[in-house]
């Protein structure tokens, strides 16, 4: 997947996420309200505080709304009674489901007209809702429902009692969890999303705490309700409940670590070092559960819910506004936004619910009501601070992404440097090159014409001898051409020279060319062989020709044919041959092929025989005058003239090079015409 693809991608979970808390945000009661009667919630209408006989129920009661101005009564005994009228339902089989949020243990237990039909059993450690769904036989009137809580300062959470028919409670359970596992599935898929961005930005460790938190989350919320509980065997239900217990540490762990990873400093590394102890902490305390029974994984439990999760909490709000008084970047601004939605959410729970601050205070039944409001309240804000960690991974991508295109424009301005280095490096190269060669070139014909001149005047030879004079004169044109190859590239480069374009018939001024090289070629001792340009054009009255500078052009074949006499063994074959090239359309080209019978250039020269000063190594053992600009100042030429030359190919048995201008037509008549006048 590219990139921008899988930051819409990801932008698309953080929508789904904004839905999720707010589908999760619904008290988990307000599905099945008074207002839908298939599904009824118990209320309560009395209560009794104390101790009570087996077999037997309570005598007197008081009404239920003083049960929390009733402190005395609430610590003279260990059981809590509660009374309420079942309505009458036509079924003569109806069904009860018994919601707890069960933080310390307690009993539970239900009796419809005096008869049991509900007893709870310990099979989760704390900290997990349980629902249960029990049938009682229907009466031909109203029933009273007895509820027996023991002990009753256990309750803390949540409990309630719900009536209606099988299929009804299950949608209810259905519609209840539903929330819960889009938020669990969402979660799923940011922790997959991280895992990515882990793997495709290992230096980024917050990845990686983000993909153990989402998952972490995931599996909270998938476990919180009770639906999951069904699918388990009850004998491995502690088992399984120790183990999510641990999944718990390991989320508070993995949270700690995700501030530490955005807010963190140099100096900042104890917060790092608190997220492991936490996950020690929770590795102690499955030990201890293993080693010596569940009172002390009760004990672990507790002692961290009551009082070490919120003073962690309390840390982590004083590291987040002491990290936002240091720097106020976007990152820390919408992790502190996150946190303030989450702590705002909790807090405002626990307000809801009786409750004010983060440490726990005595709850009553009355307040339990409320349970599921906090935890909705709670889920808002949470669900906020998912969001906020989700925008926190895109910011994260994104600079990512924007340091990745960063590090790949760097490393192509690096690779364009070190070809600019590689080719000041060649440049030096020629430069010192130029230097040998142009030394050498220049001091053999000044040697030469320093010894016949002093000869002279020593009286060796006698002075005036013609033949000694053609030879300093021969060495003096040497010495010309040489200097004047080096005037004309500087020139050429510098766009200097001049050049005298004309419309040049390309067949007549070819034909005119080879005629006179190859005179000077047969007296050489080479066979030279020219083919004249095909011009299937002229059947249809036109001509091919070339808009050029018909010296230049001259210039630059003559230079090529030059270099082929030079490296190719006395009486070998240099060729020339001119073709129309039509192969794109609009764009006719004339090619002009020169190939020689030498030893060809090996492969390593190929490239750098157009640069300046250049001699390959068959020049200088074959000990061929010349400075190395005669292929450069073909090149200028060409590209004076919005052509080409280049090297076709080379073996062995010789070389083959090419020169290209662009073609144009003119009409046959109107050039005799012209040529008549």
């Amino acid at each position: 997947m590219s990139r921008p693809r899988f930051l819409q991608a990801a932008w698309i979970v953080i929508v789904i996420i904004a839905i999720s808390s707010v589908l999760i945000a619904v008290p988990a009661y307000a599905g099945t309200s008074e207002s839908k009667p298939a599904v009824t919630r118990i209320i309560w209408d009395s209560y009794y505080y104390g101790g009570v006989p087996e077999g037997q129920v309570p005598g007197q009661w008081q009404p239920f709304a003083s049960i929390d101005s009733d402190r005395e009564g609430a610590k003279a005994g260990e059981e809590l009674w509660l009374r309420a009228k079942l309505p009458y339902q036509n079924n003569s089989t109806n069904q009860l489901m018994v919601y707890s949020y069960v933080v310390k243990p307690y009993e539970i237990s239900l009796l419809v007209d005096g008869k049991p039909v509900f007893a709870s059993d310990k099979l989760l450690p704390p900290g997990f809702i349980s629902w249960k769904i029990v049938a009682y036989e229907a009466g031909a009137s109203d029933q009273v429902l007895l509820a027996r809580l023991s002990p009753h300062h256990n309750l803390e959470k949540g409990f309630e009692v719900w009536l209606g028919g099988t299929s009804d409670l299950a949608l209810k359970l259905m519609r209840t969890e539903a929330p819960m596992w889009a938020g669990a599935i969402v979660l799923a898929l940011l922790c997959a999303i991280s895992f990515v961005l882990y793997l495709l930005y290992r230096s980024q460790v917050l990845f990686i705490y983000f993909a153990v938190f989402f998952a972490s989350i995931a599996i909270d919320l998938t476990v919180l309700w009770g639906g999951w509980q069904y699918a388990i065997r009850p004998e491995s239900l502690m088992t399984w409940g120790s183990v999510i217990h641990l999944n718990w540490y390991i989320g508070h762990a993995s949270g700690i670590l995700v501030t530490h990873a955005i807010v963190g400093t140099k100096g900042s590394k104890w917060i790092r070092n608190l997220g492991y102890a936490v996950m020690f902490y929770g590795i102690v305390a499955l030990a201890g559960w293993l080693l010596f029974g569940e009172r002390v994984q009760l004990l672990f439990y507790q002692l961290f819910y009551e009082y070490i999760s919120p003073g962690l909490l309390l840390v982590l709000i004083v590291v987040l506004f002491r990290a936002l008084k240091r720097r106020r970047d976007a990152e820390i601004k919408v992790f502190a936004i996150g946190n303030v939605l989450f702590v705002g959410g909790l807090a405002f729970g626990r307000a809801v619910s009786g409750q004010f601050g983060l440490f726990p205070s005595t709850q009553t039944l009355l307040t339990s009501q409320h349970a599921l409001a906090q935890i909705s309240w709670t889920f808002i804000g949470f669900g906020g601070a998912l969001c906020c960690l989700g925008i926190i991974i895109i910011m994260r991508l994104l600079r990512m992404t924007r340091l990745h295109s960063t590090n790949m424009a760097l490393q192509k301005v690096n690779g364009e440097l070190q070809n600019a280095n590689e080719k000041l490096s060649r440049i030096d190269d020629i430069r010192s090159n130029m230097y040998s060669e142009v030394s050498h070139e220049l001091n053999t014909p000044i040697t030469a014409i320093k010894g016949y001149v002093q000869l002279m005047l020593n009286g060796t030879i006698p002075p005036g001898e013609t033949r000694y004079l053609q030879v300093i004169h021969d060495k003096t044109l040497v010495m010309e051409r040489m200097v004047d190859d080096m005037l004309e590239i500087a020139r050429l480069e510098n766009k200097h020279i001049k050049f005298d374009y004309e419309l040049l018939p390309f067949s007549e001024f070819f034909e005119h060319l080879c005629s006179k090289v190859q005179l000077d070629m047969l007296e050489q001792g080479f066979v030279f062989i020219w083919t004249p340009l095909q011009d299937e054009s002229e059947r249809s009255g036109r001509s091919a020709a070339i808009y050029a500078d018909p010296m230049r052009v001259e210039q630059v074949v003559v230079n090529m044919l030059s270099n082929a006499r030079k490296f190719t063994p006395a009486g070998g074959v240099i060729q020339v041959e001119a073709k129309i090239d039509e192969s794109e359309a609009m764009k006719e080209k004339v090619i002009i092929r020169i190939s020689d019978s030498g030893h060809g250039i090996i492969k390593e020269e190929q490239e750098h025989i157009f640069e300046r000063y250049y001699r390959g190594q068959a020049a200088k053992t074959s000990e061929v005058t010349g400075t190395g600009l005669g292929l450069t100042i073909c090149r200028e030429i060409m590209s004076a003239h919005l052509g080409e030359i280049g090297l076709e190919s080379s073996s062995d048995f010789g070389s083959t090079f090419y020169i290209c201008f662009p073609l144009r037509f003119v009409d046959l008549r109107e050039q005799e015409e012209a040529g008549e006048k």
